[in-house]
Formats: C-alpha cells, sequence, structure tokens
C-alpha cells in the first residue's frame, strides 16, 4: 500500500513538474544555439520587484499548453532585466547601464522599452523578429508569440 502511494506520489509529481518550460541561462542557451541553430529564441525579461512578472510566471508559463509549445518551439531563456553582471549573448557583451537601471542585453533587445515583462523572439543571430509586452493569459500569450 505504502509503495502505491509512493508511486502514485511520484508519477503525479513528475506530471506537475514536467509541465514548467525549461528556461536556460544565457550561457546555456549560447550552447543550445550552436546545437539548433535553426531554432527561435525566446527571451523572457523580467524584473524582481515585478508583480506582472510574477503573474506571467505563475498562471501563464505554468500553464500545459504555453509551457509544452515554448519547449518544443523556441529555446526558452529568462532574464533578470536589472542584472549588474556583465553577460554573453551570441558572442556579444551587455553590461549594467546605471541611468536606464537595467542590463543593456535587456535594453538592446526591447528597442529600449524597459517595461516587464517583456518576450522577445530573436532567431540564431541575435535578429528580433518579435517583442511581446507586458502580462498575457495563457492563450493570448500562445498566439501572441507565434512567428
Amino acid at each position: 500500500m505504502k509503495l502505491s502511494i509512493a508511486i502514485l506520489a511520484f508519477v503525479f509529481s513528475s506530471f506537475l513538474f514536467g509541465q514548467d518550460v525549461k528556461w536556460l541561462t544565457l550561457e546555456e542557451a549560447n550552447k543550445e544555439v550552436k546545437a539548433h541553430p535553426e531554432k527561435p529564441i525566446l527571451i523572457n525579461f523580467y524584473a524582481t520587484w515585478c508583480g506582472f512578472c510574477k503573474r506571467l510566471d505563475k498562471e501563464t508559463f505554468t500553464d500545459a499548453k504555453v509551457s509544452e509549445y515554448i519547449n518544443k518551439n523556441y529555446i526558452p531563456v529568462k532574464f533578470d532585466a536589472e542584472t549588474k553582471s556583465m553577460v554573453n549573448f551570441l558572442g556579444i557583451n551587455y553590461t549594467y547601464i546605471a541611468p536606464a537601471k537595467a542590463n543593456y542585453f535587456a535594453y538592446a533587445f526591447t528597442n529600449g522599452q524597459l517595461g516587464y515583462p517583456a518576450t522577445v523572439i530573436t532567431n540564431a543571430k541575435g535578429e528580433i523578429n518579435k517583442v511581446v509586452s507586458g502580462y498575457r493569459n495563457a492563450n493570448d500569450f500562445i498566439n501572441d508569440i507565434k512567428i
């Protein structure tokens, strides 16, 4: 009986946790782009203080259809737009810019529109295909990120 409950709990938890977007760091994404240059990159720019970013994480990115669609069709990257560390994306270094209170990576890829959350879709060369600003529910988000 205990074994059955343990197995059931494991299967159920695997199902629940299997629904998450498999977010990558920039370092991981750089490697993934080399392995799969045909796949577009989806970058979610957020700020730790951003309520709509937290809502997007809690409601939209945990939706099974959204996470499945993103994991299947994109190289997903989650990036704290206000990080003060120097970062590298596709061979270019980006650093923090104090007047904007943001990392230049976020500034450049949102076309200077530093509103959060922002989701940017690029190709393997870093060319921007689409910028989706703000919170979206699951259905709207899937429609908005299709390219």
